[in-house]
């Protein structure tokens, strides 16, 4: 086998294109798994576009306003069921529960962040 040397098609520096705007910021979902879930999968919708998901925590890119509007919902090649909708305004974790059963709806709300503004620390911290 004789090894040759491949040259790059582009020049050390590319121009590279800047952000649109719409993705500064990311925020936390923790989508938790319901006891009897159907084989039921999560898909999460931002701004109405759905995207496959996984149960357990991830992190989705949101614009920087705070204007969008993100869903879960669960289907099983059947049905669908448990959804919730909220916009996402200055949350950084959001997190997402399932009903007891595959009917009705979920809930999707913001995880107060401990050392946030209105939100009261932990007892025993800030003691050090």
């Amino acid at each position: 086998m004789r090894w040759r040397r491949v040259r790059w098609p582009y020049p050390a520096e590319v121009d590279t294109t800047l952000p649109s705007g719409t993705t500064k910021r990311r925020i936390e979902l923790r989508l938790a798994r319901p006891l009897l879930t159907w084989f039921a999968r999560p898909t999460v919708t931002i701004d109405g576009v759905g995207h496959p998901a996984q149960w357990g925590t991830g992190t989705w890119a949101v614009a920087d306003d705070g204007r969008t509007v993100i869903g879960v919902y669960l289907f099983n090649r059947a049905w669908r069921f448990g959804a919730a909708t909220v916009t996402v305004g200055d949350a950084e974790v959001l997190e997402y529960r399932a009903g007891v059963l595959p009917v009705g709806a979920g809930r999707l709300a913001p995880v107060p962040v401990p050392g946030l503004p209105g939100v009261p620390d932990l007892p025993g911290r800030g003691s050090r």
